[in-house]
């Protein structure tokens, strides 16, 4: 083991990244934001694209940009609101897809909702009264509701 580690650190960066890019799997980085109101409803949305069902709001990453930039950028591109990032709530293996997914939550201060064409339809519920949407972010709001909501309302958070 020694040896071969001699001779990967021997190697130029150039072919180190090169052997890693061919060898290693890809995988796309998502992020997406649990989002409440000031009444403490989640935020979501029906997207254009993909089921049908109700989901997060957020995007893909785009190279050289911050996980929290790429969240704020996605829901002002499709909504035209804009969010303050609060904390990482979690990251995980994506939904259906290799992708990574990272969970952030948010809380909106400013701009107008706007339709547009990624985006059918933005609603807020109630975390006890959710509609028809994805298992696993079902799950996400409720792990995280409560203290994301403490968060937006400026209250710190209780026990995880």
């Amino acid at each position: 083991m020694r040896a071969l580690a001699r001779l990967w650190n021997a190697l130029p960066v150039l072919w180190q990244r090169r052997i890693l890019d061919r060898t290693q799997p890809r995988f796309l980085v998502g992020v997406v934001g649990l989002g409440v109101t000031s009444r403490g409803e989640v935020i979501l949305a029906r997207h254009r694209f993909g089921s049908p069902r109700w989901r997060f709001l957020g995007g893909f990453l785009s190279r050289r940009e911050s996980l929290e930039d790429a969240l704020k950028r996605e829901i002002t591109e499709e909504t035209g609101l804009r969010i303050e990032i609060g904390p990482l709530l979690e990251a995980s293996t994506g939904f259906r897809w290799a992708r990574v997914e990272v969970v952030y939550a948010y809380r909106v201060v400013g701009g107008d909702l706007v339709r547009t064409g990624e985006i059918a339809e933005v609603q807020a519920f109630a975390p006890d009264a959710l509609p028809e949407m994805r298992a696993d972010q079902r799950g996400v709001i409720e792990r995280h509701a409560a203290n994301v909501i403490s968060w937006a309302a400026g209250r710190p958070p209780g026990p995880r």
